[in-house]
């Protein structure tokens, strides 16, 4: 169970909330937890205040967004921040989940730290879920992750011709049913809950309507909009989101494969004012073990970020704020870099000052 407290109110409250036919329909006794689970890119962090805090939240997009390795992002660092204590509870009802996509992730298999429910079977998630929350005698916290809310479906349409199905999607019945039921219980208990949808793209009816790109709606309904902390679109990528070999080639074909691209992250909720805003990432292609962030290039976009560095021409020049520093922590780095590339050679090779400079901009993430 998590953490209970004593409330301080009126005695007529104290008597109600103590009543033992009262205890059941209400969380004042919970303490809940106050913790943040890092992405593994600075970035986000930044944007989301430090991490992802207990509740529920929905990561929605295109095919290919990145959705769910981002979704697997956090539950490796949930893992890592619970120990023992933590457990992912990942619920595959697309069927896209391999195990290619949990070597790239570095999930803990271990099969006290990680479970995945092949079902799309509506009830049978939610009584699995209902099940941990309100009977977790190991005192666990689970990070739950539905993969997606869309493609789930109710017990009773299995066996009915198409024509006779319901025509309520899965993403729908699980806002208007499971979380009205289950967010508060989930949050006040110290759990986390990640819930995957897609976008439709909405087909114009009107002649006369403004032309222009072709617009999108959220799949799952209206009510995970107000249920959900936080809202994470995954946009679609474009060549110029792609990270070339040689990037400083001038026609495409002389660049080389891609070897790594920026995810795009338009944040359509917030609790911390950053509603509206989007967020750029890098990932580098064919890492394991949860390395798939390019850290040193990121490393390097907040060099950029808090004017550490400048770049004129092909030179990148260090600022001398940043020499002294590292200098007084016994780092040595050149003034002066050709090229992003060999700044971000140099970052690799020096894992010491990468890590150093990782963490400092953490701190200065979780000050933001």
């Amino acid at each position: 169970m998590s953490k209970t407290k004593e409330i301080q109110t009126t005695d007529q409250i104290a008597k109600f909330l103590s009543d033992k036919d009262n205890q059941k329909y209400h969380y004042n006794f919970y303490e809940g937890e106050d913790y943040k689970i890092p992405s593994g890119s600075l970035n986000l962090d930044i944007a989301l205040g430090g991490g992802l805090p207990s509740g529920a939240h929905r990561f929605t997009g295109i095919n290919e967004g990145g959705k769910t390795s981002c979704a697997m992002a956090f539950a490796r660092n949930f893992q890592k921040h619970f120990g023992d204590k933590g457990m992912i509870i990942y619920i595959k009802s697309e069927g896209r989940f391999s195990p290619e996509m949990i070597e790239r992730s570095g999930i803990d298999t271990d099969p006290q730290k990680f479970f995945c429910f092949d079902c799309n079977i509506f009830e049978k998630v939610f009584e699995l879920i209902r099940e941990l929350v309100f009977n977790n005698e190991e005192d666990k916290r689970y990070m739950f992750i539905i993969d997606s809310v869309d493609a789930l479906c109710r017990v009773g349409d299995i066996d009915k011709p198409f024509a006779e199905s319901e025509q309520v999607a899965g993403g729908a019945l699980i806002t208007s049913v499971f979380l009205k039921k289950m967010v508060l219980p989930i949050t006040k208990m110290g759990h986390t809950m990640i819930l995957t949808s897609q976008v439709r793209v909405e087909v114009a009816t009107n002649p006369y309507a403004a032309r222009g790109g072709p617009k999108v709606k959220q799949a799952g309904g209206n009510a995970i909009k107000h249920y959900a902390n936080f809202i994470l679109e995954f946009e679609e990528r474009y060549n110029s989101d792609l990270i070339f070999k040689n990037p400083t080639a001038t026609k495409l074909d002389e660049k080389g494969e891609p070897i790594g691209h920026y995810c795009k992250i338009r944040f359509r909720k917030t609790v911390n004012e950053k509603t509206g805003s989007t967020v750029r990432y890098p990932i580098k292609y064919g890492q394991k073990d949860g390395k798939s962030v390019w850290r040193a290039r990121e490393i390097l976009d907040m060099l950029y970020l808090f004017n550490l560095i400048d770049k004129k021409g092909a030179w990148i020049s260090v600022s001398e704020d940043l020499i002294k520093e590292l200098s007084d922590k016994k780092f040595e780095i050149n003034e002066k870099f050709q090229g992003e590339q060999r700044l971000i050679d140099f970052l690799e090779e020096n894992e010491k000052l990468s890590d150093f400079l990782y963490e400092d901009f953490k701190k200065l993430t979780n000050a933001l």
